[in-house]
């Protein structure tokens, strides 16, 4: 393999500022790529001021090809405070002597930063993708209460729903989310046997935080918080009962792992607490509150 090694000698007299674009961030915000590279004079291990309205900040380029470079701060404990797009100052004054060692066969070198930039910007753009999801969810019931029920009548509760979300990606952390979802459990009783199936049909508002900040990839866990209300039907004895219900709130704890540029699948546990009021045929006014656990499984689409 045939090395050389070149060395730059630059006048700190001599500085040089000029304005860059950043190309894009690392999710860590501990990296970021400009659009100069080896034709622009840029050498691997050269550190340079870039700087902004409010902060000034050394780094370090770490890769460099033809028409790109790869570039950490030289303080590791230091995030990058710049955005994707966002135009700052360079000034070169610290350069000293710097030792390049270029390779033979470069192309290793240019396949390596162009995989690194491709990734890093797929999961940027997955991160800011608005969707929809379809998911399916079976659970138990923690607690149930209905004001013409004796509590020593209780016994168990099942419940599976299916809903249909869309969701707003304001930005790679945070998420708003609207829906649709079909309920449908069954109330058990033990004295008399009776099994109670009641169906609602729920308007849907979700609030989601990515920890992406966790994550080295494009697979996070997050956090919802879901909040609905619809409308109520349950069958007692061939007698129908309908009124409204709410859900205040959902607590939803989720994983997410993304199989392709565009979808996802979906796993989540949650707690919910569902409130119904339903008027009687005579006329009687009915309450219930209900908690469920629930496991759930879903795609993005």
């Amino acid at each position: 393999m045939f090395l050389f090694t070149l060395l730059l000698s630059i006048e700190v007299g001599q500085a040089k500022e000029e304005l860059i674009v950043i190309q894009t961030v690392s999710v860590d915000q501990k990296s970021f790529v400009i659009a100069k590279g080896i034709k622009d004079g840029i050498t691997a291990g050269q550190e340079v001021i870039f700087a902004n309205e409010n902060v000034s900040l050394v780094c370090k380029a770490i890769e460099v090809n033809r028409n790109y470079s790869y570039w950490y701060p030289v303080n590791t404990y230091m995030n990058v405070p710049f955005l994707r797009e966002e135009i700052v100052s360079t000034n070169s004054h610290i350069y000293g002597s710097i030792g390049l060692e270029l390779e033979a066969d470069k192309n290793k070198l240019v396949e390596t930063l162009d995989e690194k930039t491709d990734a890093k910007i797929e999961i940027e753009n997955f991160r800011k993708q608005n969707h929809f999801s379809l998911r399916g969810s079976i659970g138990a019931g923690l607690s149930q209460t209905a004001s013409s029920v004796s509590t020593s009548q209780n016994s168990s509760r099942y419940a599976y729903d299916l809903s249909l979300e869309y969701g707003l990606r304001m930005m790679p952390e945070f998420e708003l989310g609207f829906g649709v979802r079909v309920d449908n459990d069954i109330y058990r009783l033990t004295n008399p046997m009776l099994d109670i199936p009641s169906t609602r049909y729920l308007a849907l508002a979700i609030a989601t935080y990515h920890f992406v900040n966790l994550s080295h990839g494009k697979d996070n866990a997050y956090l919802s918080l879901v909040g609905g209300i619809g409308t109520s039907k349950t069958v007692v004895n061939q007698a129908t009962n309908s009124g409204y219900a709410t859900v205040l709130p959902q607590i939803r704890l989720g994983y997410i792992r993304p199989f392709s540029k565009s979808n996802a699948i979906i796993f989540e546990v949650s707690v919910e607490s569902i409130s119904a009021k339903e008027t009687l045929p005579d006329s009687t006014i009915q309450t219930s509150s209900y908690s469920n656990v629930k496991g759930t499984i879903g795609i993005t689409f």
